[in-house]
């Protein structure tokens, strides 16, 4: 009995290490993009475990990967749903963040048809910025942003925009995006942060810090941009005056100019103060701290 139970672990063992060893050359292949090799490893898999995890999204992978890219924008619109939807999860299945790696190659050769289109708001993901941004094409992502025309009243163009700044480690123009995204349209800056689809960590420090602030009137998003630089004064230098007269522009004027003065600033405290009496308190609280 002894003898037959040594001898079951040693198979079982090496049935799991085949299994181990068919993925991890699966997975190996589908990185290369080779589909020819990557379905004859599916077969290996499939053949040892029939219900692996991994058997049903690398066919998924293997279609993306045999499937020719469009020419042109007739063909371009099924292969984009096709893309940003199955494809696009089996790779994030099987590979996690390196799964957009994956399908980069897939995204460039969408962008190089939708260059010539221009952007239209009711169809956001059928312009080069948004695949230029999967592929990681950071420089062609800001450069098809500032080909469009009034491109800094479109919402989805300032936040793609600014992702792609920071990417290029161009962190203050990039936070600058963002906040005229605050204040141009507030609800789509909030829940593009609060979805995980900003990826500055200097910026979502902040954020949080400031939903979760204890003041009054609270900091909801238009009036983040002034939180923000109070708490990082370095900014005040390098992001420009807004200009305004009132409301939650005016209020990061003053906060700029209050980190950037030597002196009292008396005015400018209390129409800070006016504008927004929470503000004026993290000012005051700040200040208090650098002395």
């Amino acid at each position: 009995m002894e003898t037959q139970t040594i001898f079951r672990g040693q198979t079982d063992l090496f049935s799991n290490s085949s299994e181990v060893a068919a993925d991890n050359e699966l997975r190996e292949s589908l990185r290369s993009g080779d589909a020819g090799e990557a379905a004859r490893k599916l077969g290996e898999l499939a053949a040892l475990a029939p219900d692996h995890a991994a058997l049903q999204p690398a066919a998924v992978i293997i279609d993306a990967l045999r499937t020719p890219a469009p020419r042109d924008l007739s063909a371009t619109e099924a292969y984009l749903e096709t893309l940003r939807g199955e494809w696009a999860l089996a790779a994030e299945t099987l590979f996690e963040a390196e799964g957009k790696t994956l399908l980069a190659p897939r995204w460039r050769a969408v962008g190089q048809v939708l260059e010539s289109v221009a952007f239209d708001p009711a169809h956001p993901d059928r312009h080069a910025s948004r695949a230029c941004l999967e592929a990681g094409d950071w420089e062609a992502a800001i450069g098809a942003v500032q080909a469009e025309d009034g491109f800094a009243e479109q919402p989805v163009l300032i936040g793609r925009l600014a992702q792609a700044l920071w990417q290029t480690q161009q962190t203050v123009q990039a936070i600058e995006r963002w906040f005229e995204l605050c204040w141009l349209a507030p609800e789509y800056f909030a829940g593009l942060i609060g979805n995980g689809h900003i990826s500055a960590s200097l910026l979502l420090e902040h954020w949080r810090e400031a939903i979760n602030a204890d003041v009054e009137p609270e900091i909801s998003t238009v009036w983040f941009p002034a939180w923000m630089i109070l708490h990082e004064p370095g900014l005040a230098r390098s992001i420009k005056s807004r200009g305004a007269a009132d409301g939650p522009q005016r209020a990061f004027d003053l906060a700029r100019e209050l980190v950037m003065s030597d002196g009292e600033q008396i005015e400018a405290r209390k129409e800070l103060k006016e504008i927004h009496p929470g503000l004026f308190r993290c000012f005051l609280e700040n200040s208090n701290r650098l002395l």
